[in-house]
């Protein structure tokens, strides 16, 4: 009698494989988990035959016999639309996504539009359900909350930014008063006369930081400084540089804190018959395709968000397991200027 090889499953499991080989499932289960009750040609037969049907361990039981659910949680309080044309946030959370899967996790995002509160909810309610192992913190606000409550719910967290409090957590946080200074020396050396400063929105503790960094930065090198407040997006930009005063120097630079804020900058300023770089110079706090592809073309910060987002996400499943130290924390290297054709000489 012609004895066949066993037929590979297209999506092999313990079930699967016990059946090509006519054994019991617990057999195979002990032979793959390197558990005693199985012989030692049947466990090597159990391996064998695993790595030629590319069997790979179930990721979500591994994570229920550790006691775990296997899921990092990212809870962005936006517009889902808005989101997917920001090209900071959309770096970010691929970055956090690539490290928790390299580590065997999944990556939980919700989006909410109804502030702190509609997150925390959604935080109360992942820990009530066991969703998620631990949860990452983007945009903290200066009285923020929600640390406290993560504490108070079990849950582990990192934080990407500055965030100074009493809680068990980890934090990426960026060389801020550096990249401010990049910003501040390169439009002086330039020639500018004044920043105008348009941030997001002010509710963000990080907005407020780079405030005070420019204004105090701006101050030191003689520089008039004016302010503007917009949301992350084109339109937004485009007014709040439309309202500003521009004539409180003779010869400014937005400072815009994304690279959709400065978008709107440069449409604001071809309404107003302003040319750049020539009657205003524009610099990003942030680089991005964006930012190279726009005419001109915008001077950027480039602060790597991918691999901001990638270091918390890593952080974070290495503190989960008990790898990280509690309170350890991660500084990002200053962020590199990339001078564009939107700043120039007079």
């Amino acid at each position: 009698m012609l004895l066949m090889p066993p037929k590979p499953s297209p999506r092999p499991t313990v079930s699967t494989i016990a059946r090509d080989l006519g054994i019991s499932p617990a057999t195979v289960s002990y032979a793959l988990n390197d558990k005693p009750g199985v012989g030692a040609a049947t466990r090597q037969r159990v391996l064998e035959h695993a790595r030629e049907v590319g069997w790979t361990p179930h990721s979500g039981a591994q994570a229920l016999r550790r006691g775990r659910s296997g899921n990092i949680g990212l809870v962005l309080v936006r517009d889902p639309e808005e989101v997917s044309r920001e090209p900071f946030y959309a770096s970010v959370t691929a970055g956090i996504e690539s490290a928790t899967s390299a580590h065997g996790y999944e990556l939980l995002i919700r989006f909410v539009e109804g502030g702190e509160e509609h997150e925390i909810d959604v935080f109360r309610t992942w820990a009530h359900r066991r969703r998620v192992d631990g949860v990452v913190l983007l945009d903290l606000a200066s009285d923020d909350h929600r640390p406290a409550v993560l504490e108070a719910l079990g849950l582990d967290f990192a934080v990407l930014g500055h965030y100074e409090g009493p809680e068990d957590f980890v934090r990426v946080s960026t060389a801020e008063p550096e990249d401010a200074a990049t910003v501040v020396e390169h439009v002086a050396a330039l020639g500018y006369d004044g920043c105008l400063q348009v941030t997001g929105p002010l509710a963000y503790a990080h907005e407020r930081r780079r405030l005070e960094l420019l204004r105090r930065l701006c101050a030191e090198h003689g520089l008039a400084h004016s302010q503007e407040s917009a949301r992350y997006a084109i339109g937004s930009g485009q007014d709040a540089v439309r309202r500003a005063d521009v004539t409180f120097c003779s010869r400014p630079a937005v400072i815009a804190s994304s690279d959709l804020i400065a978008v709107g900058a440069l449409r604001a300023a071809a309404a107003l018959g302003l040319r750049i770089p020539e009657e205003m110079g524009l610099v990003s706090w942030d680089d991005s395709l964006i930012a190279e592809v726009a005419s001109p073309s915008i001077t950027a910060l480039a602060r790597e968000p991918f691999a901001m987002g990638r270091s918390g996400g890593d952080l974070l499943v290495r503190r989960i397991e008990g790898t990280a130290s509690p309170g350890e924390r991660m500084q990002t290297a200053p962020a590199r200027l990339v001078p564009r054709a939107s700043t120039a000489r007079p």
